[in-house]
């Protein structure tokens, strides 16, 4: 089994790769339907809508106008963006997102730090 290693992980909003970006997730879900009927003894389901949801997390840095800056502007203008989570050099995974809120943090003995969440609008795919 192949290991992927975190550091050659990135984050891209469309072809620009969003700057000071250290961490990032992604979560898939499926909703299960159910399709128990009377008699039944068990639970029975069958797979319905299927939606995503990410974050991504690093130093705050809005000099970087085609990656942060862009994501920003994209929740203040509503638009969507086209998002890649590179899991290492060649994977990652892909699809168009709402940024869902912006979250920025300041301390005095430490940097300024941004959190970024976002929610698919369609399809999620890995390459």
């Amino acid at each position: 089994m192949a290991v992927n290693i975190g550091y050659n992980g990135k984050v891209m909003v469309g072809a620009a790769t969003v700057a000071e970006i250290d961490q990032w997730s992604v979560d898939a879900d499926a909703k299960l339907l159910d399709t128990t009927k009377f008699g039944d003894t068990w639970e029975s389901k069958t797979p319905g809508l299927k939606s995503w949801s990410g974050k991504a997390s690093g130093r705050w840095d809005m000099s970087d106008t085609t990656g942060q800056k862009a994501l920003q502007d994209a929740l203040l203008g509503g638009t969507s963006v086209t998002l890649k989570l590179y899991t290492n050099d060649t994977n990652y995974y892909s699809g168009t997102a709402l940024v869902k809120a912006i979250g920025t943090k300041a301390a005095a003995g430490g940097l300024v730090d941004v959190d970024f969440s976002f929610e698919g609008t369609g399809a999620l795919s890995m390459t």
